[in-house]
């Protein structure tokens, strides 16, 4: 169950494309909620939201901020809270700035991690003991909160591989994400409609160390809202069902300055 829940978690010149327009999958404004089932018992609850726009090295980036705690018997035989936020650039979609704080137990694991393109340099410092690591940063990558709303921004289609770097910890995977199926299912925010089956390859490495597999169904129209997530490992299965859509109207006159 610990791991499991672990793994959870153009510049802007107008607020029309900033905020996201109808033909961008999210915008500031959107938070979604899930409820997190492991096997038939609700585990805790989770959300992923676009609070905002800040700048990060003078870039404009969506805030993501991805939260999930525990609750019920879970909370009581180990209690887990996260919470990850992303600075997501806004023109050319790719990291700046990613944050972790995760308490498991007793247990707090923070850290704030900054991807230097000038410098080609990654720095994560460990916000506990202060510690930094810096690695190589070769190109523009994702994190494991970005990556969700990147997908997102992609022409997904049936049975086409499309493939994108993600940078974790200092490690760096080319994953790739194949549309392999699609049919009509139900949730109670959106009602019945057409989804595509992604499972990422390769998995989290977690996930694979104990022997499990990870995919997710996402809405096969132009929000492309991600309305499923399964985790399979040897505790069982773990999932996060879309509950809730919450959004803002777009702010159409409000306008950013260019990077």
């Amino acid at each position: 169950m610990k791991l499991a829940l672990t793994l959870l978690f153009c510049a802007a010149t107008t607020a029309l494309f900033a905020n996201g327009d109808s033909n961008f999958p999210f915008r500031v404004g959107e938070k979604l909620t899930y409820q997190i089932l492991w096997g038939p018992f609700v585990a805790g609850h989770a959300t992923l939201e676009v609070t905002g726009i800040d700048k990060v090295d003078g870039k404009y980036c969506y805030h993501l901020v991805g939260q999930a705690h525990t609750t019920g018997l879970v909370d009581m035989l180990y209690p887990v809270k996260s919470q990850v936020d992303s600075w997501l650039d806004t023109n050319e979609l790719f990291t700046r700035r990613f944050q972790q704080n995760r308490l498991e137990g007793k247990r707090r694991t923070a850290t704030d991690s900054h991807y230097d393109y000038v410098s080609n340099q990654l720095v994560t410092t460990n916000l506990v003991n202060g510690k930094s690591k810096t690695t190589a940063l070769t190109n523009a990558v994702q994190d494991v909160l970005s990556a969700f709303f990147y997908v997102r921004t992609k022409d997904l289609q049936l049975n086409v591989d499309q493939g994108f770097p993600i940078n974790l910890a200092g490690d760096y995977h080319d994953v790739q994400v194949r549309p392999d199926e699609r049919k009509k299912l139900y949730f109670r925010p959106t009602g019945e409609l057409s989804a595509l089956h992604i499972e990422p390859k390769p998995t989290f490495s977690m996930v694979a160390a104990n022997g499990g597999r990870m995919w997710f169904w996402v809405s096969d129209d132009v929000r492309k809202l991600p309305l499923l997530l399964v985790s399979e490992i040897k505790l069982g299965s773990l999932k996060l069902v879309l509950t809730g859509i919450q959004s803002t109207p777009m702010l159409e006159k409000q306008t950013f300055a260019s990077h």
